[in-house]
């Protein structure tokens, strides 16, 4: 089987305006991400490159996810999980995303009027990570009611789903991956506006003193889609619930283990999500995509 990983789709190069200095700060997360296939699927419309529908430029990122859509890799079973996703990750990790020090993060995202949450269930649209560690170092997460999720816990709200859905969002991440000494380690702008901010470190305690390996993902990923689908179910259905320890001493627990071997009577909603813009620097002048527009600066992806 051939891996999505193992695929790399590069971007239109930085912008000429950019002086040297900064063009060598600045990054197109699309030169260091790759599709996630071995987690993933194999569809043709899982991820695609297209045209006439963007925030600013020529092309967008465009993901799609149906019922079904879970896949393996070594270690790790998405349909064993009770989740299904489609991602781009940073690949190797670290590009952009280094532990202690700080990076920020430029993107536009459109979540079309029409989608559907997952009620209990959980889509997460971005996500950073550290390899062998289940918990993201941060999540936003869209359902009822969307939020943004800490590795130890702690949670930010994110507003209504109303706000988010039928436009394109600005997003502007600042994540700093230190065990200490910093005043503001995350903060989370929508539109220009500040809406998470965290003074307290991302990396929790069990990570700290270790050499780490971090990535930054988007797209969309599905988790415990179970709780959706039972609470939807058409027809009856003989569950085992499943359990899940996370990294923050909580428990997760979903109706089925494996959703996708079972006839629910519905299937999940199909989702599809924009991406636009893609960038990662160490200032947020370089990365903010509404800085770089009234700048003049030119699209980048």
């Amino acid at each position: 089987m051939i891996r999505l990983s193992q695929m790399i789709l590069v971007a239109t190069a930085l912008a000429l305006s950019l002086t040297t200095a900064e063009a060598q700060d600045t990054t197109s997360i699309l030169r260091k991400t790759q599709i996630e296939k071995g987690v993933s699927h194999r569809s043709k419309y899982g991820f695609q490159m297209v045209s006439g529908f963007t925030r600013r430029g020529e092309m967008s990122q465009r993901f799609e996810i149906r019922h079904g859509d879970c896949g393996r890799s070594s270690g790790w079973d998405d349909c064993n999980t009770d989740r299904a996703r489609i991602e781009r990750k940073e690949r190797p990790k670290n590009a952009f995303s280094k532990p202690g020090q700080g990076i920020w993060y430029g993107y536009s995202m459109y979540i079309p009027s029409d989608f559907v949450s997952l009620g209990r269930g959980n889509t997460s649209l971005s996500q950073a990570k550290v390899e062998g560690d289940l918990m993201p170092l941060w999540q936003m997460t869209f359902n009822d009611r969307p939020y943004l999720l800490y590795s130890d816990g702690q949670s930010c709200s994110l507003g209504s789903l109303s706000r988010w859905r039928g436009q394109w969002n600005d997003i502007t991440i600042y994540a700093h991956y230190g065990e200490g000494g910093q005043q503001v380690y995350f903060q989370l702008f929508r539109n220009g506006a500040l809406i998470c901010e965290r003074k307290t470190p991302l990396m929790h305690r069990s990570l700290w003193g270790k050499r780490h390996k971090i990535g930054m993902k988007y797209g969309i990923y599905n988790s415990f889609v179970s709780r959706y689908l039972a609470a939807n179910a058409t027809k009856p259905v003989n569950l085992s619930s499943y359990t899940q320890n996370q990294s923050s001493g909580t428990t997760s627990k979903s109706p089925a283990q494996s959703p996708f071997k079972i006839d629910w009577g519905v299937e999940l909603p199909t989702h599809v999500i924009f991406y636009d813009e893609m960038l990662a620097g160490s200032r947020r002048e370089d990365v903010d995509v509404r800085m770089r527009e009234a700048a003049s600066l030119p699209p980048v992806d």
